[in-house]
């Protein structure tokens, strides 16, 4: 009876070392799964290893600063024909976009007569900031109402559609400093006109052809 106990108490204990045996190799299997798949345990950064990341997140964000930046800073035209065009207050040969000044200086404002020899009913025009984005506003009306919102002049030329023949005005809604200084440029007669829109007043643009 004695042997019997004996032998049943040890065929416990081996079945225990076997049990735990299988778990110890089922944790070591999940563990090596758990690596795979990513499951590791957190690391405990050093105050090193912090200070070296913020510092390589600050020098991106400077980096990308300097580089909208020198996008957005537009080449400043100082030829001899940029000169004639702002004191005649237009140019044939400019290119569209072109900037002239770095900063606003009052111009002459003037309004002009359009004639031209085009059959199409409707062209277009562009009108940019040719000096400083300061927050210079306009609005375009066509004879007599607006066709849009007041919107802020750029660099960057707007492009609008207007009729061939009527009157086209540019008025002056918000000045960001040293006058509302802006270029049109008609694609009806190929010419930019450099003016300047005095607030809550217009320049007028009459177009007319050749046929009336």
């Amino acid at each position: 009876m004695m042997n019997d106990k004996r032998m049943l108490h040890d065929n416990k204990d081996v079945c225990k070392q076997e049990k735990f045996e299988k778990n110890s190799t089922l944790d070591k299997k999940l563990g090596a799964t758990n690596n795979k798949q990513g499951w590791f345990t957190p690391v405990r950064l050093s105050s090193f290893d912090k200070k070296l990341g913020t510092t390589g997140i600050l020098l991106i964000v400077v980096v990308y600063i300097i580089a909208f930046m020198l996008e957005s800073t537009p080449d400043i035209n100082t030829s001899n024909e940029a000169a004639d065009a702002l004191k005649s207050g237009f140019s044939t040969s400019l290119s569209l976009g072109t900037v002239v000044l770095k900063k606003d200086t009052t111009i002459q404002r003037k309004d002009y007569v359009i004639t031209h020899s085009s059959n199409q009913r409707e062209s277009k025009i562009w009108v940019w900031d040719y000096a400083a984005e300061d927050g210079d506003y306009v609005q375009i009306i066509v004879n007599g109402h607006p066709i849009g919102d007041a919107f802020f002049i750029r660099n960057k030329p707007a492009e609008f559609t207007v009729p061939s023949v009527g009157s086209v005005q540019i008025k002056g809604v918000r000045d960001g400093g040293g006058g509302i200084t802006y270029a049109v440029k008609y694609e009806l007669n190929g010419v930019t006109y450099f003016n300047n829109a005095p607030i809550n007043n217009f320049n007028t643009y009459t177009l007319s052809n050749n046929f009336d």
